[in-house]
């Protein structure tokens, strides 16, 4: 499985930065790999399991944006439900990490996130909808980079 980000040209050097850090790759390799999709020892599998360094996108004045696709991903045996609880904590760890590296930015600055995960067969694309599909998807969602006196509420994530 081999998981890339693609970020806009320009955007905030540490959301680059942290699309590319080893704290993203661990918590990818764990969190997503091991915890929910079940492989044995993924961390020490590097060949088989990898979080690539990120490309560039093109800025077309629309705003930066981030997309991570998930790629090289076998059925196997697992249930629907595993990939698509694997796509929603992918998903929450790149929106985690960007708001992290949003906390420095000029309030307001904003990162459109949108996560896929790409299998080598189909699943029911929601639980109950009928539709199948090789392609999940998670809806993009802005996370936008917010100053307040309370530092806990510092960073949302906002549509």
């Amino acid at each position: 499985m081999k998981l890339k980000a693609v970020v806009t040209e320009g955007a905030p050097e540490p959301v680059v930065s942290a699309m590319s850090s080893k704290r993203f790759a661990m918590s990818f390799l764990v969190d997503v790999v091991t915890e929910i999709l079940g492989p044995q020892s993924a961390i020490e599998r590097p060949a088989e399991f990898y979080v690539q360094w990120p490309d560039r996108t093109v800025y077309t004045e629309s705003g930066f944006g981030v997309e991570l696709r998930l790629t090289g991903v076998s059925r196997y045996g697992r249930k629907a439900s595993q990939f698509h609880k694997a796509l929603a904590k992918l998903h929450d760890i790149a929106k985690n990490e960007i708001a992290d590296a949003l906390a420095t930015s000029a309030c307001g600055t904003r990162i459109q996130l949108y996560t896929v995960i790409m299998l080598d067969g189909d699943i029911e694309t929601s639980p109950g909808s009928g539709v199948y599909s090789s392609v999940l998807e998670h809806e993009a969602e802005w996370v936008v980079a917010v100053r307040t006196e309370n530092p806990i509420t510092e960073k949302t994530h906002e549509i």
